[in-house]
């Protein structure tokens, strides 16, 4: 019998012949982990890749070929930006641990890896954490493609990382930086205010075209991005998440300097007449080109030390708007919605510490009642 049972519904041992050596018989022996159904079926599969060659022994598998294997399968599900990211982190963990067979990864052996990272390397906490996704990502797979029976990175801690503190301009530091840009080029002007307008990701700005822009609505919306890789260039990708696609209203402040941009925009264009490279964006190179995504973190850093103001990225200013709505009491529903996130829960969570006045004016609100009550 082909298929013996060693544990009813649980373990079964599958036993093919598939031939001789000499007067030797070979045979094809391994223990199959589910019910007996699936059992059968899987014995049928191993018997026609064996006729035809096409057997993998599981057991020989080493990290190095998971891993190659886990990014072909994926490559066509992360954006360009992500394959080469993982890909190169995929490449650090094959020096170190790609040798080893996926049924020799232990916890011991994980961790010790873990451990290489936080004492040789530079590497700060958020990469130590994205090595741990990869490796858990990748042997989930590995268990539902029947290569190992379990995950043994599931048993060790995700490595934690410490929240940064968010940087971002107070109410009058926001002043500052908008008469400082009152004497800076129509664009300068254009991508700062709609950066702490909009409060809208640096790629999510680079992506936009003026068919984003509603004139007459004072709206703008969101449903792409930019990035750049050194393979590809710089190319056009969805949005963060599905979340992130949105439509939000402008203030009329904004809407009036990108009128006078465009306006600039369609003269320069005239202007240099074949030169100009017809970008479809709203925000480009002097001459017609797709903006570089990492541009507008120059151009910040450009007036920032210019106008000797308070250093901060240019993702600062998303985070400058964000915690200007929640000073000014806006519902966080409204403000979460505006900034994309994928919940709330996402909201109140980087942005804890900025509600912390918003409760403690609960507290107030609830004694100004309860005193009122007093007799």
């Amino acid at each position: 019998m082909a298929v013996q049972e060693i544990e009813k519904n649980k373990r079964y041992k599958i036993d093919i012949p598939i031939g001789y050596n000499g007067n030797k018989r070979i045979r094809h022996i391994e223990t199959f982990y589910g019910g007996k159904k699936e059992a059968v079926l899987h014995e049928n599969e191993l018997k026609l890749q064996l006729k035809n060659n096409t057997y993998v022994n599981k057991t020989k598998i080493t990290m190095k070929e998971l891993l190659e294997e886990w990014l072909e399968y994926s490559k066509n599900v992360w954006s360009p930006k992500t394959y080469i990211s993982n890909k190169h982190w995929c490449n650090n963990i094959i020096k170190s641990i790609g040798h080893i067979h996926l049924q020799d990864l232990k916890v011991k052996l994980l961790e010790d890896f873990y451990n290489e990272l936080r004492t040789n390397t530079n590497y700060s906490d958020k990469t130590i954490q994205h090595h741990y996704t990869i490796i858990s990502t990748a042997l989930n797979k590995a268990v539902i493609w029947g290569y190992i029976l379990n995950n043994p990175n599931n048993r060790i801690e995700k490595p934690k990382v410490k929240r940064k503190e968010i940087k971002c301009y107070s109410p009058e530091e926001v002043t500052e930086l908008m008469q400082a840009i009152q004497n800076e080029s129509l664009k300068y002007q254009a991508l700062i205010m709609l950066a702490l307008d909009s409060g809208a990701r640096r790629g999510e700005i680079t992506g936009l075209t003026w068919k984003d822009i509603d004139f007459k609505n004072s709206t703008m919306t969101i449903n792409k991005s930019t990035q750049y890789t050194k393979e590809l260039g710089i190319f056009e990708k969805d949005t963060k998440t599905p979340t992130s696609n949105r439509t939000i209203y402008l203030s009329q402040s904004t809407i009036n300097i990108l009128k006078k941009y465009e306006k600039e925009q369609l003269e320069k264009k005239l202007k240099l007449g074949d030169k100009w490279q017809n970008s479809i964006r709203i925000f480009t190179t002097e001459y017609g080109a797709d903006m570089h995504p990492d541009t507008p973190s120059q151009i910040l850093d450009k007036i920032i030390k210019k106008h000797n103001l308070k250093r901060i990225t240019f993702h600062g200013l998303r985070h400058t708007c964000i915690s200007l709505q929640i000073s000014s009491g806006i519902q966080t529903q409204i403000i979460s919605k505006r900034a994309g996130h994928s919940n709330v829960t996402v909201t109140h969570a980087t942005y804890s510490h900025f509600f912390d006045n918003e409760f403690k004016e609960v507290a107030n609100t609830m004694d100004s009642f309860l005193q009122s009550k007093i007799i």
